[in-house]
């Protein structure tokens, strides 16, 4: 047995289940942005990570398995990050907006140049499509999550603007993702979006703080 297979095979005892999922979503990233979403199948991703392709569906069944799986690591990091510091902020729209934008362009770039493959491969395929949808409108609940303690209580009767609210989230992170402009644009860009398009909408109390 040559070294190479000595430390997969090393490699594969070593690791938790938890800690190979873990180890397979970073190589998956990794080959959405060096080789592209057509060539990300399950056979490649099991042969850059060194480890067989049965490991491979155990762990994601298909190829739409895996694009679901990637999309729903994207969005861990920002509803943990927004909301712990939500509850400690000043309850204001200008506030929270501050927080929002800047977790979720932050999100964005964590997730890395991958994210904008991702997004499009994930369109494209039928079984991850709903998956996709399904993320966006989660998104959009976290932030109107974000501003019900800041808005009035018809919440609910907004949830288009919500939803229209995330897809200008995610053009002004594309931008960004392009180079088009800076991180501290698209935090001030996200921000300014949120203030202007929720403060119709606060509590009386919290008019003159916007």
């Amino acid at each position: 047995m040559n070294s190479i297979s000595e430390t997969h095979s090393e490699r594969r005892k070593r690791l938790s289940k938890a800690e190979r999922r873990r180890q397979l979503l970073d190589v998956a990233k990794h080959l959405l942005e060096t080789i592209g979403a057509d060539e990300l199948t399950l056979a490649v991703l099991a042969e850059r990570a060194g480890v067989s392709k049965p490991i491979a569906y155990d762990h994601f069944e298909s190829r739409s398995g895996l694009l679901i799986a990637l999309l729903d690591d994207t969005s861990q990091y920002y509803a943990s990050d927004a909301e712990a510091k939500i509850t400690r902020a000043p309850q204001t729209i200008q506030a929270i907006a501050d927080i929002v934008a800047t977790a979720y362009v932050q999100c964005s770039l964590d997730a890395g140049p991958a994210l904008l493959m991702l997004a499009a491969a994930v369109e494209a395929n039928s079984e991850a499509r709903d998956a996709g949808r399904a993320v966006q409108r989660d998104h959009a609940a976290s932030f109107q999550r974000a501003f019900e303690t800041v808005l009035d209580d018809q919440g609910e009767q907004r949830a288009p603007l919500y939803k229209a609210l995330v897809a200008a989230a995610n053009s002004i992170c594309d931008d960004r993702h392009q180079n088009k402009i800076s991180t501290e644009q698209a935090v001030e860009a996200l921000t300014h979006l949120l203030v202007t398009s929720l403060s119709p909408f606060a509590k009386t109390a919290y008019k003159s703080e916007t």
